[in-house]
């Protein structure tokens, strides 16, 4: 039951943001809030394991990439343009509302943002020892690339400038590997 609920929570988060209620979910699934409440105590608790859930997620499919025979290029394109397989959520304001709603969420998010950009900066040095890429400050690729992220799950700037957040990735990737300059 427990996943049925999670499923029909993330279609909720989708329909809604982060601001459906218990009784959004329960109508949804034809039960009754307490039926909910036994198998979460809170809304702040199914969250949790929404955000446990998208989190393994993301770890999984960036362990496989990591594992990859791939070039270092192409690991560093597929690392940033992966994102959680419930995509619509980059589109609602989901990070906003999770960092304003329920912090103790927040800094999972925050957490594994920060280990997966350690785990870039080693990747893009690795592209320096291998010859591939060019010697660079490795701190400002991350904080640009931190920063990026930050733009990009913003649903105002992706929307007025009629991007996704794969497209959006996969142009700065795009400047960051070919610059700006025409030869």
């Amino acid at each position: 039951m427990k996943n049925i609920i999670i499923n029909a929570a993330m279609e909720e988060v989708n329909l809604r943001g982060l601001r459906f209620t218990m009784q959004d979910l329960a109508t949804r699934l034809k039960v009754s809030k307490r039926s909910l409440y036994e198998n979460f105590s809170s809304k702040e608790n199914l969250i949790d394991e929404m955000v446990d859930i998208i989190l393994a997620d993301m770890a999984q499919e960036e362990q496989k990439i990591y594992a990859g025979d791939a070039p270092v290029i192409s690991k560093l394109e597929k690392l940033l343009t992966l994102h959680p397989y419930v995509a619509e959520m980059f589109n609602k304001n989901i990070y906003e509302d999770l960092r304003r709603l329920f912090p103790k969420q927040w800094e999972k998010v925050e957490a594994s943002r920060a280990e997966r950009q350690k785990h870039l900066q080693l990747l893009v040095e690795q592209g320096i020892q291998d010859g591939v890429l060019r010697p660079v400050n490795v701190n400002l690729v991350g904080q640009i690339l931190k920063d990026a992220f930050d733009s990009f799950t913003s649903y105002s700037f992706l929307e007025s400038n009629g991007l996704t957040y794969k497209k959006a990735m996969q142009e700065l990737l795009d400047i960051l590997f070919k610059g700006m300059l025409l030869k």
